[in-house]
């Protein structure tokens, strides 16, 4: 537990460091800076320099974004159950944004991965993921295909209500997934507590609403909980997610979940889980670099089962050309989750922590390419009935490079 509280308390000094410096950041405008009069004409904004009313920029039609997130990955863990290979995980997104008139726009998100064949069956070593025992499982090719309408509820454009429909995409559960948090930037490990916190990017059959009024933004899904097939199921809808986000301000945001699915259990019975999740993210400038971090909290219950808990802390502070991450992790597992056999006969849930530090360094850039090159270390620590399977001193380390690229056309009207 030394060496746990040594990477806790480091990571959590990371974080009350980039508080600290928010709380020594101005809050409020000087006195004498003029305010914005209450309203310009609608073909003008209010500029702050100039003081006064501006002509409006002119807003593209339709706006297409490509992003690409590449990594080339060498994995080695320790230990009975440790391996090491040598793998790819990425993804990419293709995003379409087409303004059917001045209030309503038409939103196409695609996302996919090459994971079948960069990872494999395999997967990506790391101990204690639940994902694929050990490993975290390769992405489908087509992970997400979503349709969403966008309509400006009011003269201002502070309220929206969008309309969604997925074949196969994100069900308002959990945090922002992993490979899309800034948080953990660099980060190639998915986190061990993903299925309780947010596992729900890639689920079949969704349909959704969601308002958005200021810096808030209530989101209602009903999807399927069956298991996915190739390449784009349809199925009855058997399962919902509530979700709330709330920005404190451009630094500070809140959010929590509840959510009812109905997936199947090691038999391959349909039975109701419940998820719960909160969040809190943060960004902050220190001296000119940035420091952004997440807390999260997930809770699960299988069934009449025994309720679970997860608990994620994790940051990544850029200095320049230099990107230092951190994640600690605390959760809940059960013997059978990792095809353990309780020794002692108790098959009740047990606590495992795990604590990663990592570095990335940018060796190119052009544009919007970057090339990276990083690694990082992972402290594991288990119950004492779990190191027949995972000795005594269980730890994985990582090198890597990364690829980064994003492209984006626009049109005007």
């Amino acid at each position: 537990m030394k060496e746990s509280n040594i990477a806790l308390v480091c990571l959590t000094a990371l974080i009350a460091c980039g508080l600290c410096a928010r709380a020594d950041q101005p809050t409020s405008a000087p006195a004498d800076e003029p305010s914005a009069p209450s309203a310009c004409p609608s073909d003008r904004v209010w500029d702050s320099d100039m003081n006064m009313c501006m002509l409006a920029a002119v807003k593209p039609k339709t706006v297409m974004m490509f992003q690409l997130n590449q990594f080339l990955l060498y994995s080695s863990t320790s230990g009975p159950r440790g391996r090491s290979r040598l793998t790819g995980p990425g993804m990419w997104m293709l995003m379409y944004d087409n303004a059917l008139t001045s209030r309503n726009s038409l939103r196409i998100d695609i996302m996919g991965s090459a994971e079948q064949w960069s990872v494999g069956d395999r997967g990506t070593p790391q101990l204690l993921q639940l994902e694929n025992i050990d490993a975290m499982r390769a992405h489908d090719t087509i992970m997400a295909l979503e349709f969403r309408d966008v309509v400006a509820v009011s003269s201002d454009n502070k309220q929206h209500l969008t309309f969604l429909f997925a074949p196969r995409g994100e069900a308002s559960v959990g945090p922002v997934p992993f490979m899309h948090r800034d948080s953990a930037e660099g980060n190639p490990d998915a986190p061990l507590g993903h299925t309780m916190q947010d596992a729900f990017h890639d689920v079949s059959t969704v349909f959704g609403a969601e308002y958005q009024i200021a810096q808030m933004t209530v989101e209602a899904t009903a999807f399927s909980g069956r298991d996915i097939s190739w390449p784009l199921p349809l199925h009855s809808v058997d399962s919902y997610g509530l979700r709330l986000n709330q920005s404190v301000d451009d630094q500070v945001h809140l959010g929590v979940s509840y959510a009812d699915a109905k997936l199947p259990n090691a038999k391959g019975v349909p039975e109701h889980n419940q998820f719960a999740s909160g969040w809190l993210s943060t960004s902050h400038l220190i001296n000119g670099n940035t420091l952004k971090t997440t807390f999260v909290w997930g809770l699960t219950r299988a069934g009449r089962g025994t309720v679970l808990n997860s608990l994620l802390e994790e940051a990544v502070y850029q200095l320049g050309n230099n990107k230092f991450y951190g994640r600690a992790e605390f959760l809940q597992i059960m013997p059978r989750q990792l095809d353990l056999v309780a020794v002692s006969g108790d098959t009740g849930a047990r606590w495992v922590e795990a604590f990663t530090v990592g570095y990335e360094r940018t060796l190119f850039k052009k544009d919007e390419l970057f090339l990276f090159a990083g690694g990082s270390y992972t402290k594991d620590l288990v119950p004492a009935d779990f190191t027949p399977a995972y000795g005594s001193d269980p730890q994985g380390f990582k090198v890597y490079l990364r690829i980064k690229f994003m492209a984006d056309v626009s049109r005007p009207f």
